[in-house]
């Protein structure tokens, strides 16, 4: 993948940091955690499914000090979009909404 795509999935990430959590969701009225994902890669012009699951199929884990701004963070049924310096923007759940925060233990790094 290219660097210039990578720098236009993590602006998207990065402009959403706020936005409310909403089941189902990916635009507009908020977003789920693999709504998010898939939003911000389409606009480096990449299809991915609206589910945690499937993204996570489509990609091959890397180790964490691999990783690059805008690889996949992959956790049992939850993905996020890795930022770099071990940090992470996701859409978490109704409480937090997309929020800008570090990698915690459980999750792995994946690159498209």
């Amino acid at each position: 993948m290219r660097l210039g795509n990578m720098t236009a999935v993590v602006a998207y990430a990065k402009s959403q940091v706020g936005r409310r959590y909403v089941s189902g969701g990916e635009g507009a009225a908020g977003f789920d955690c693999s709504g998010l994902t898939k939003q911000a890669y389409a606009r480096a012009g990449i299809r991915l499914p609206h589910s945690s699951g499937g993204q996570a199929a489509r990609a091959r884990r890397i180790s964490r000090s691999q990783a690059r701004a805008g690889d996949l963070v992959v956790g049992r049924g939850h993905v996020g979009i890795y930022m770099g310096n071990g940090m992470m923007i996701d859409a978490g759940n109704h409480r937090t909404g997309v929020v800008y925060r570090k990698l915690y233990s459980g999750l792995s790094v994946e690159r498209l």
